[in-house]
C-alpha cells in the first residue's frame, strides 16, 4: 500500500513535469526577449531531468512511469501572460512537492523525501527568477540586490584596478611602459563582466577572446601596451553590439537549440578558464622559473614587500575564477545558494583585501583611504540590500 501511494505521487509529479517541459518550450518559441528564451529553455532542461529522477524512482518501486502529461493550458501570447503562466506552474509544482514530502516522511522513505526536497529547491529558484522577471523590483535595494552577481563583481574589480593605475600609479607606467599590462587586465575583467550582464552569444565570444589575451600578455609574448589596445577595441565592439542587439528577438549569432546551449554555457567558461591562467602563469612561470620575457613584463617577486598586493590578488583570483566556472555548470550551491552571488561577495573580498594590503605595505594609509572607504561603503550597502 505504501509503495502504491508513493508511485501514485511520483507519477503525478512526472505528469506535471512533462507538461512543464512542453509549456516552457512553447513559451520559448513565443516570447520576444532573447534572454528569456534561453532561460525558459534552461528551465525546460531542468524539468526533463526531474522527469528522469521521478521515473527512475517509480520503476525502482515496481511501478510503470507515466508518459501522459497533465493538462496543458495555453496562456496567451504576450510576454507577461506567458510568464504568469510559468509562475503559476512553478507554484503548483512547489505545492505538490511540499505535500508529497510529507507523504514520503509518513511512509518512511527518506531517499524519496530527499529527492523531493532537492527538486523543490530547483522549482523555488525557477519561481523566484520568473517572479523577478515578471515583477522587477522598483526600489533601490531591490535593484541593487538583483545586480549583485559575478558580472557586477568583475566590473567592480576592474574599475578599482583601473583607478589605481590611472590616478595613483600612472607615473610608474610613464617611467616604465612594461607596467601597461595593468591597464589590459582590468579592461579584460570589465569585458567579461559586461558580457556576463549582456547575455549575448556574440559578446560572450568576444569576452573569451579578450580573456585569452591574458596568456600572451602574462608570458611576455606581447607588450602590455599592445594588449591594452586589443582588449580596448574588443570592449568597444561589445558595447556597440549590446546597443545594436537591444530589443531584437533574434541574436546576431544564432544557432540551433543544442549548439546554442553549449556555446552559451561554455564561452564564458573559457573566459574564466583564461582568467585562471593569470595566477597560474604568475606563480609557476614568473615566480618559480623566473621572468620569461623581461622585455615586456617587469619583475614582481612576491617576497618583496612592494609586490604583496600583486601576490595576494593572484591568490584570491584562483577561487574567483573557479567560482565563475562552477556558476556556468551548476548555477546554485546545494540548490539553494546562488554561485553567482558568491562570486560577487568574493570580488568585494578581493578589492578590500587588496586595498588593505597595498596600504599596509606602503604605510601611506591617507593616500589609499578613499578607495578603501568606497569599497567598505559598497560592502555595507550590499549587506543591507541582501538583508532586505
Amino acid at each position: 500500500m505504501a509503495k502504491e501511494r508513493l508511485i501514485e505521487a511520483l507519477n503525478d509529479l512526472v505528469a506535471v513535469e512533462i507538461a512543464a517541459v512542453t509549456e516552457y518550450q512553447q513559451h520559448a518559441y513565443l516570447i520576444d526577449d532573447p534572454k528569456m528564451i534561453d532561460l525558459l529553455e534552461d528551465f525546460s532542461m531542468d524539468e526533463m531531468a526531474h522527469i528522469e529522477y521521478f521515473s527512475r524512482e517509480v520503476a525502482r518501486l515496481g511501478g510503470i512511469p507515466t508518459v501522459i502529461p497533465k493538462q496543458i493550458k495555453h496562456a496567451g501570447e504576450t510576454d507577461n501572460e506567458l510568464l504568469q503562466r510559468d509562475v503559476h506552474v512553478e507554484a503548483d509544482a512547489i505545492k505538490r512537492l511540499t505535500e508529497y514530502m510529507k507523504l514520503a516522511e509518513e511512509e518512511g522513505a527518506p531517499r524519496i523525501k530527499k529527492l523531493l526536497e532537492d527538486v523543490r529547491a530547483d522549482e523555488i529558484v525557477h519561481h523566484d527568477m520568473l517572479e523577478a522577471q515578471l515583477n522587477p523590483p522598483k526600489d533601490f535595494w531591490g535593484k541593487m540586490r538583483n545586480s549583485m552577481d559575478i558580472g557586477s563583481g568583475l566590473i567592480l574589480t576592474g574599475l578599482f584596478w583601473l583607478y589605481f593605475w590611472v590616478f595613483q600609479w600612472y607615473v610608474f607606467f610613464l617611467f616604465d611602459a612594461r607596467w601597461a599590462h595593468n591597464f589590459a587586465y582590468p579592461l579584460i575583467l570589465l569585458t567579461i563582466g559586461v558580457a556576463y550582464k549582456g547575455k549575448k552569444m556574440s559578446t560572450d565570444l568576444l569576452a573569451s577572446i579578450s580573456a585569452f589575451m591574458i596568456i600572451p600578455t602574462e608570458t611576455g609574448l606581447i607588450s602590455g601596451t599592445h594588449s591594452t589596445y586589443i582588449v580596448s577595441i574588443i570592449l568597444l565592439i561589445i558595447l556597440v553590439l549590446l546597443v545594436t542587439e537591444r530589443g531584437k528577438k533574434q541574436e546576431l549569432l544564432f544557432f540551433q537549440h543544442r549548439s546554442r546551449r553549449w556555446l552559451k554555457k561554455h564561452l564564458l567558461t573559457f573566459a574564466f578558464l583564461f582568467l585562471l591562467h593569470m595566477p597560474f602563469l604568475y606563480w609557476v612561470t614568473r615566480v618559480i622559473f623566473g621572468e620569461p620575457a623581461e622585455l615586456n613584463m617587469p619583475p614582481e617577486p612576491p617576497w618583496e614587500r612592494a609586490y604583496w598586493g600583486t601576490a595576494s590578488y593572484n591568490i584570491l583570483v584562483i577561487p574567483f575564477a573557479l567560482i565563475g566556472m562552477a556558476e556556468r555548470f551548476r548555477g546554485t550551491l546545494r540548490r539553494r545558494i546562488s554561485i553567482s552571488k558568491i562570486g560577487y561577495w568574493w570580488s568585494l573580498l578581493i578589492i578590500i583585501a587588496g586595498v588593505i594590503t597595498i596600504g599596509a605595505t606602503s604605510g601611506d594609509w591617507l593616500r589609499y583611504s578613499a578607495p578603501l572607504v568606497i569599497a567598505v561603503i559598497i560592502l555595507i550597502l550590499s549587506i543591507v540590500a541582501h538583508k532586505k
